[in-house]
């Protein structure tokens, strides 16, 4: 049985309600109406938006929030890149301090992170964090959202919901935005989401005093911004649980880190999460959480960590009151969880305005799960579990191979039964982005496993701090390292191969294509008898999205495409009679690599008297994302052809 995270803690509070419920009926002359219960710990999370600048989905455009500069754009691989760091580094320290996050996103992120085999947001959702949808009714509407029918809402969300799946994460409940629309919760529901908070006027930036508090409730409707009479009435039938965002006592704490300065921000963030717990209505559940948006922080005078108040906050007021158990973390579908197992034990009831007796205190003394010691991240091993499916075999995780200034971290997939080959996958993520984890090839995985291959899932240094040829030494140490230790591992030297997409489909192109000469500085073999190539650049001196100046420059340090570093770094420069076999897949609506970089690869490679065969994927653009119909092959076909391809070159 695979339980979300979220359904198995509805199991964990629901057992915590019984027992409550049985300790009640315990005590002598109790019948579980005794004296109000105490309030559980308040569950507390931290959000991250991200904002939709440059052209959405939908075509429309957005320049950037306040202080960020309406120049980025994150059509941009760098401004993506750079947007990725950035909530990885937030993430990095939650997790430090035993949390996790909210990431709330749209495109043109997540169509960035689609375009370039970025898994930035399939890992956060697999070490815990949640991934939601931020909608911004404008960007993804237009100027009159609110003239447009509930049936264009529920498509149009439903159709940036269907871009954050492609982009890797696999459940998406909880949704930010919308908030001047009075039919959103309707439109919400209907494409399947059924969690919200941080409701503020878009136009004036603030929040009505009467929104304010920390115990959650069911909207009987929306709201134009003027009318809330419907937004604040409770609806125990309504689709969408609502999430306060704690006891603030004023009605611009949304937006409040814009108009003072960060240590002034936090010091009221601390006031009122202690304000919060102070007044957290016993016997039900209470939420306190707040949501930043990380370009906005660039560090204090003098200081280089951008991120370093949101430590220190964790540190200093958070820690302690976890230390204590008055607080605990939780995702925001975490948090309507819980409020979800009290609807249960209370049907009908609006917990605003009841305070149940003790049965309902495990509610909240049981929400998500215990919050690991300061220091103790509750992030999982990479690997093993991947989203949605468990993996056969088993994996030995974070391991390292030596590679030019130290080592770089690889996972290792070992079937139930080897058969002595072995697949070395490289990710993409536009050679600025991404790791190791297999994100939409999960499947491929999966069946890689059945089939006996071991699997070495590797890092590489990212540019622009290592600029090309970094990325390709590193593929080239990994694959001599684990031949030179392929006694240790249980394969066989002779048969590797090679798979890839987009920037890691084009690392593995030009591996197979130079054999890594040239490019090993440990020693060794680093030939490999296989390339399982997708959606990758071949020849970067012809114009095309993933190929522009930008990434040029950031990546391979070129000045044009005449630059000889373009010449080098292209794997079509390089074919000749000796190559391994390439099997290339290809989606033919690709607007970022397109794909006639593999048409004229693989008319190189034959002419060269390679065994090379392109797959073209109908309605597929790049990383096979539907673009104007069904994607022929579809994955699951896709999955078989190439692992029949290796069976045919590697066993």
């Amino acid at each position: 049985m695979n339980l979300t995270r979220r359904a198995l803690l509805g199991l964990c509070l629901a057992a915590a309600l019984a027992a409550a419920a049985a300790c009640t009926d315990a005590v002598p002359g109790g019948s579980g109406a005794g004296p109000a219960a105490a309030p559980g710990p308040l569950l507390f999370g931290i959000g991250i938006h991200i904002e939709p600048m440059g052209t959405t989905a939908q075509g429309f455009s957005t320049g950037g929030p306040s202080g960020t500069g309406a120049a980025i754009d994150y059509n941009r691989p760098d401004a993506f890149a750079r947007a990725a760091a950035d909530i990885e580094a937030v993430a990095a320290i939650v997790e430090h301090h035993g949390g996790t996050l909210t990431v709330q996103t749209q495109s043109p992120f997540t169509t960035t992170a689609i375009a370039t085999g970025s898994t930035v947001l399939a890992d956060l959702e697999e070490r815990g964090h949640e991934v939601g949808l931020h909608f911004h009714e404008d960007a993804h509407l237009g100027k009159d959202s609110s003239s447009v029918p509930v049936e264009t809402w529920c498509a149009v969300m439903a159709e940036e919901i269907g871009y954050i799946r492609q982009a890797g994460v696999e459940r998406v409940e909880y949704w930010s935005g919308g908030n001047l629309f009075p039919g959103v919760f309707e439109a919400a529901a209907c494409a399947g989401l059924s969690v919200n908070s941080d409701w503020k006027n878009p136009r004036t930036q603030t929040t009505p005093a009467e929104i304010a508090g920390t115990v959650p409730w069911r909207p009987a409707g929306g709201t134009d911004g003027s009318d809330f009479s419907a937004f604040l009435a409770h609806d125990p039938d309504g689709p969408v649980v609502f999430l306060p965002e704690g006891s603030y006592d004023r009605t611009d704490y949304a937006s409040g880190r814009r108009t003072s300065s960060d240590e002034e921000y936090f010091a009221y963030l601390a006031e009122r999460l202690r304000a919060s717990v102070e007044s957290a209505v016993p016997g039900t559940v209470n939420v306190f959480h707040f949501t930043i948006h990380p370009a906005e922080f660039r560090g204090a005078p003098g200081t280089s960590e951008p991120f370093a108040l949101i430590d220190r906050f964790l540190a200093e007021v958070v820690d302690p009151l976890v230390a204590e158990g008055k607080v605990q973390w939780a995702t925001y579908s975490e948090m309507a969880a819980a409020y979800e197992v009290w609807e249960e034990a209370h049907p009908g009831q609006d917990a605003r305005t009841t305070a149940p007796a003790a049965t309902a205190t495990a509610a909240t003394a049981a929400a998500p799960t215990a919050a690991a010691p300061a220091g103790q991240p509750t992030r999982p091993a990479p690997g093993g579990q991947a989203p949605g499916q468990q993996l056969p075999g088993t994996v030995r995780p974070n391991l390292a191979y030596p590679t030019e200034g130290g080592t770089q971290p690889f996972d290792l997939y070992l079937p139930e039964r080897q058969n002595g080959a072995l697949i070395v996958y490289v990710h993409g993520g536009g050679w600025t982005s991404g790791t190791r984890r297999p994100g939409q090839l999960t499947d491929l995985f999966a069946e890689l496993l059945r089939r006996g291959y071991t699997i070495a899932a590797i890092d590489y240094r990212l540019a622009p701090q290592y600029p090309f040829p970094a990325q390709s030494v590193d593929v080239a140490n990994a694959v001599a390292y684990l031949k030179a230790h392929a006694a240790e591992y249980g394969i066989d030297p002779a048969r590797v191969g090679l798979i890839g997409g987009s920037a890691g489909g084009h690392l593995v192109a030009l591996h197979g294509t130079t054999g890594g000469q040239g490019f090993v500085t440990i020693g060794g073999d680093a030939g490999v008898a296989a390339v399982v190539d997708l959606y990758r650049p071949a020849d970067l001196s012809d114009e095309f999205p993933g190929a522009s100046p930008a990434i040029l420059q950031t990546v391979f340090g070129a000045s044009s495409r005449s630059d000889p570093v373009v010449r080098a770094a292209s794997p079509i420069t390089h074919v000749s009679a000796g190559d391994p076999p390439f099997l290339l897949v290809h989606g033919e609506e690709d607007p970022l690599v397109p794909i006639q970089q593999s048409e004229e690869f693989a008319a190189a490679l034959q002419a060269a008297g390679v065994e090379a065969t392109l797959v073209r994927v109908a309605n597929a653009g790049h990383g096979f994302a539907p673009g104007g119909g069904q994607p022929s092959p579809s994955r699951a076909e896709l999955t078989r052809i190439m692992a029949d391809f290796f069976d045919a070159h590697l066993r």
